[in-house]
This record gives C-alpha cells, structure tokens and sequence, in this order.
C-alpha cells in the first residue's frame, strides 16, 4: 500500500466511552493503510463540556463572584461530576487520538487527504449530527468512503429521503455496521452494501490494554459491573443480591467515584467483572472482546416522551448474531435473568474475529487501491 493521507470522521464529543472507543479503534485500523490519519474535529470546541444544564450571561458573573456560594454548589453537584467526568474523557481522546479542528467545512482541507472515511457510530443518524457533513458532500466523490456506518432508525423520514438517496449514491465506498442499516441503503438506492463489524471489535484485547488503566474505585473484590445509558432495571439489584456480587453502577448518579470513570478505566473495568448487565452496544462488545459473562438488556426509556428503547435493537442483533449469543439477552418479560448467567460458551469466537477482521482489511484495500 502507498503512503496516503487520510481524514476520518464521526460524531463528536467527550461525554461517551463507545463513540470515543470506536473512533481510536478506527484510527488504529487505518494507519494500517496511511501515513497520517487525522480525526477531523468540525463543531466548536470551547472547552466546556456539554451538560444538560445551558447557562445564561447570568452564570459566569454569578461564578467569578460565587454568589450565594455559587461557584460551590456546581463543583459538588451534577454538574460538577460531569466536568469531572468529561474532562478525564477528553484526556484520553488527547493522548490517543489525533484529532484536527476544521472549522469552516471539509473544503478547507479537501486537496489534503487522499480520502474521507466517515465512521463507524451513528453518523447517518436522522436525528442529530451533521448529516450533510456527514455525507462528505464538499469533497469529491472518489475521496468519499464509510466505514461500519450506521443509521440507527428503522425508517428515513419521508422528507429526507431524497438527500438521503443522493447522499449515499454520492458515496465511492460504503459499509455499514447493521444488517438493518444495508437493508436500508438497498431499499433507498438499489444498492448492495457490506456490513462490517464495529471498528472496535477489530483490535485485539492485548492493544485495548495497552490504553487501559485500573479505576480508582476498585479496591480488590470481585464485582457485578451495571453500565446503563438508559434508567438501570430495578431487578439488576436483586440479581447482584443473589450471586453474592458487590454492584458497580456506572454512571451512578449518586455515586462520584462510579460517575467519573474514565475511558481507560471503562475498559479494565469491564474486563476485570465478574459479570456484566449493561443496556450499552459497545458495553457489550467489549464483554465479548474480553470474554466475559454478560447480559445485555433492552433500553428502559428516561421518560414517556424517550423512544430511546427500540433503537439499540438492529445493532445488538447484529453483534450477538456474529458469536450465536442470542440467548444473552435480558428484558422485562425474563427479568432480566438467563441461564447460567457467570458462564458464556465463546467457542468459535476466535475464528469470528479472524474472518470479519480479514473482512475489513479486505475492504480498505479495495477502497484506496487508487493510491495503491
């Protein structure tokens, strides 16, 4: 392969463990292939990590002059843990990912990169990101790939379905991480699409230790580990209770040394657990990755007007199908129990990994044998 130069983009942030995962794992991969591979940063980055919690002119003044002890009440509250979480987040993406701020679109920087490789997460999402960006539409199209690209909704609302047509007929080179989501390119285009694993199933576990560190809570005993996205299942309790398990909740609102795990402690964490309940795509495939017991379950939605709860399903099928982990599956109607929870047959697993792996180097070296 000769030298080229690659752009790679994904949705942006510090506030989740998997799209910053699966952005370092596809950066690893394509090195493989490039002599430079910049993640290309394209929204505003001021330096304060987002919260649900948006602030008026009024905030700062009340901060430098900690009214009412204003400035004390956000370091110890919510708020505060999320800047303590975040932050430790973006120290991990700063160590391992080389990330490239372009703040006026990709035609800046288009006769740079021999290639635009968007991918994997939800970047063709409907319902959030840039799409338009997304579709790499100011580049040409020979530079426009997808890596394990993902749609994440059963259906394109009808009027986007032209944008969509012409942003994915734009595409030189598409693949797709759900089953669901090539289903969906072929019904919009007529077009037949690959679908390749999540970027972060391709490294190996010896690499993801390499980035991973023990969490500062961890304090020697065995543990059942919960990292819900979603409201944790109440049951999860009384099955810890049950299997003698101490529960680590990530993300536990309640809990700041569980709230402000970092990423590196996020992956020992899991290969470390006992055991694994989590409502997390990338929970999971880092339970598989490490081969550990886990279940995953359906997500709860936060309230009446959250759809959040059938949208994790097209990727879980996907992933479970890979490794015939179907029956790993917890929801409400099982009580979020399975069979012999502490044990999983990951017999075959390896031969998995090796053929999806050759999968996706196959692919790539298809895609930039122009530069070849």
């Amino acid at each position: 392969m000769g030298k080229i130069k690659l752009a790679k983009l994904t949705l942006n942030g510090y506030f989740n463990y998997g799209n910053l995962l699966q952005s370092y794992a596809l950066q690893q991969i394509l090195r493989r292939h490039a002599e430079c591979v910049d993640t290309i940063w394209h929204t505003e980055d001021n330096f304060l990590p987002n919260t649900w919690w948006a602030w008026s002119w009024k905030e700062p003044i009340k901060w430098l002059l900690n009214r009412g002890g204003f400035r004390s009440r956000m370091a110890s509250g919510r708020i505060g843990w999320e800047m303590v979480r975040q932050g430790k987040i973006r120290d991990w993406a700063d160590r391992y990912i080389q990330i490239r701020a372009v703040r006026h679109g990709l035609k800046e920087i288009e006769q740079e990169y021999d290639f635009f490789v968007v991918g994997s997460d939800q970047v063709w999402n409907p319902y959030f990101g840039d799409i338009s960006q997304n579709f790499l539409q100011d580049v040409p199209q020979k530079k426009r790939i997808s890596y394990a690209a993902s749609i994440a909704c059963p259906t394109i609302p009808a009027n986007l379905l032209k944008f969509y047509r012409d942003g994915l007929l734009g595409m030189q080179s598409i693949s797709m991480r759900e089953q669901e989501g090539a289903e969906t390119v072929y019904k919009i285009t007529g077009r037949k699409v690959p679908v390749h694993i999540d970027p972060t199933l391709y490294l190996s576990s010896d690499a993801w230790d390499k980035v991973s560190r023990m969490p500062a809570w961890y304090h020697g005993e065995p543990y059942l580990l919960a990292y819900f996205l979603g409201p944790i299942p109440k049951e999860i309790w009384r099955i810890a209770d049950a299997l003698d398990l101490p529960l680590v909740h990530l993300l536990d609102p309640n809990v700041y040394e569980y709230y402000v795990t970092g990423v590196d402690e996020f992956i020992w964490a899991i290969q470390h657990a006992e055991l694994i309940y989590t409502d997390s795509f990338h929970g999971s495939v880092f339970s598989i990755l490490f081969r550990r017991p886990f279940v995953v379950c359906d997500r709860m939605p936060a309230n009446s007007k959250d759809p959040a709860g059938g949208k994790m399903s097209s990727r879980i099928d996907t992933l479970l199908n890979y490794f015939h982990l179907e029956r790993r599956r917890g929801t409400k109607e099982n009580a979020y129990a399975v069979d012999d929870p502490l044990h999983v047959d990951y017999t075959g697993a390896e031969a998995v990994f090796v053929r999806e792996r050759a999968r996706v180097d196959q692919y790539f070296e298809e895609a930039f044998a122009e530069k070849g």
